[in-house]
């Protein structure tokens, strides 16, 4: 079941991808903080796929990346980094004031909601600690490799582009967020199984959506480290 969950995961998160893409381009970085929401709030599930741990926010991370090149091969790296750091100040914000809403005294007739409330938005969590940590940090190198590797092979290879700056940097933020959201949580062994079969996950998504941005046309590009782009 879980399997089939983590399929139907995918093909959602790509499609609204591919959605905002097509229907509201200047979005996209609304997506990016959506997905790093989610993962602040559900990254802490641990759940089995095939046998093996990893936890639940391996889609919507690996689909912040598709997003991300989306927004690349449009604007270039300004915006690329900028879609980092307006996502980290979102998150921060949704989750000061989250804390004050749960702050409040609850009502006895909501005690249920209060108590998973509070468990879930316990100040501090380790896993929203971990997934801005390891988002900065991974995403970073993301665009710069991503950049680095188009301006190198003039615009090309755009697949392969895209699957090298996806891996190196999904090494990078799988060894980051398991580390820290999961460690004192679970036992060190287990840490790595989570952290391989997350990031196998991560760099399949990539491997097999990637090749979408092919999708995509240059109509004007002005030479400024710029490119309006859309999808045919």
């Amino acid at each position: 079941m879980n399997d089939l969950l983590l399929l139907g995961q995918a093909a959602i998160s790509t499609l609204f991808v591919l959605l905002t893409w097509r229907f509201a381009r200047e979005r996209l970085y609304g997506v990016t903080t959506l997905f790093l929401i989610l993962i602040t709030i559900v990254g802490g599930k641990i759940v089995y796929f095939s046998g093996h741990a990893t936890n639940t926010g391996n889609i919507f991370y690996a689909a912040v990346f598709l997003t991300t090149y989306f927004l690349i091969e449009r604007m270039g790296r300004r915006q690329g980094i900028y879609s980092i750091w307006m996502s980290v100040i979102a998150v921060a914000f949704f989750f000061l004031l989250v804390q004050i809403a749960v702050g409040f005294a609850g009502a006895p007739i909501t005690a249920n909601l209060n108590d998973s409330l509070s468990g879930t938005f316990q100040p501090f969590s380790q896993v929203t600690i971990a997934s801005l940590v390891a988002f900065i940090l991974s995403q970073n190198l993301n665009v710069y490799t991503y950049i680095y590797l188009k301006e190198r092979w003039n615009g090309s290879r755009l697949w392969l582009r895209a699957n090298i700056s996806s891996v190196l940097a999904q090494i990078l933020d799988s060894a980051v967020f398991f580390t820290i959201a999961f460690w004192g949580v679970v036992p060190p062994a287990n840490i790595l199984d989570i952290m391989i079969t997350g990031f196998v996950i991560k760099v399949v998504y990539i491997a097999i959506t990637s090749p979408l941005l092919y999708m995509n046309r240059i109509e004007i590009e002005d030479g400024n480290d710029y490119s309006k782009i859309s999808m045919r």
